[in-house]
């Protein structure tokens, strides 16, 4: 199921270089913050995240709540834009 906000739109259409990790549907600033801490300040940092569990959705959403707090709905959607951005430009 695919999320119709227009920054999930803009993030999957785009290229990735050099956007901030809070460019990422379901991250905003607080959560940010938290992966700023886990030393992921960029979209292509959170990318390598999901590469490096093999694309597995499950692992990187439980992934991501871990590192950065995020509830259910944002890691959902975070992972989501993942995938997709995946799906269209690898």
């Amino acid at each position: 199921m695919s999320s119709s906000t227009q920054k999930h739109r803009n993030f999957v259409s785009e290229p990735m270089a050099g956007k901030p990790v809070t460019a990422v549907p379901g991250i905003g600033p607080t959560l940010g913050r938290e992966l700023n801490r886990e030393g992921i300040s960029k979209a292509s940092g959170l990318l390598g995240q999901y590469l490096v569990r093999n694309q597995d959705p499950q692992s990187f959403n439980q992934w991501v709540k871990r590192s950065s707090g995020a509830n259910g709905h944002q890691a959902n959607a975070c992972t989501q834009a993942m995938k997709e951005w995946t799906d269209n430009n690898l």
